[in-house]
């Protein structure tokens, strides 16, 4: 994770720190609790994922209480992402059907609060681009 490599100082200059840095100065904390109407919000995680075909992330609700997870984003960065080719992000009701799905477009943010049930379908083998992004969670 990004906020690991930062603490232990691996990587020094790397690009990703300075979103990181960003992500926790005071005007993005204060933008981030306007957004939400969330005054509880401390602190920002980050992590860059990308996948490639193949690739996807299963069922799962974000939640980690000793972490204090209050909300996810996902800030994604890949350009002309096409439908069939996956990666979608799918959120799961209570039944285990898939209630809103959404294209991770260039330069849009997807922001859920946690937990709430949701994957990532498999990258089509045909994608000709991987599926990248800034995925984290919004603190208490």
């Amino acid at each position: 994770m990004m906020v690991t490599a930062y603490r232990e100082q691996r990587d020094p200059g790397l690009l990703l720190h300075s979103v990181l840095e960003f992500f926790n100065s005071p005007e993005h904390i204060a933008f981030v609790r306007a957004l939400t109407g969330d005054a509880r919000i401390r602190r920002i995680n980050a992590q860059a994922t990308r996948y490639r075909p193949g690739h996807f992330l299963r069922h799962h609700s974000d939640e980690d209480v000793d972490e204090g997870r209050l909300y996810a984003y996902v800030m994604n960065l890949s350009r002309d992402w096409q439908a069939d080719w996956g990666g979608l992000l799918q959120f799961i009701d209570d039944g285990g059907r898939v209630s809103d799905t959404y294209l991770p477009a260039w330069n849009t943010l997807s922001l859920f609060s946690v937990p709430a049930g949701h994957a990532v379908s498999m990258v089509a083998p045909w994608a000709d681009r991987d599926r990248l992004a800034i995925t984290g969670w919004f603190l208490a």
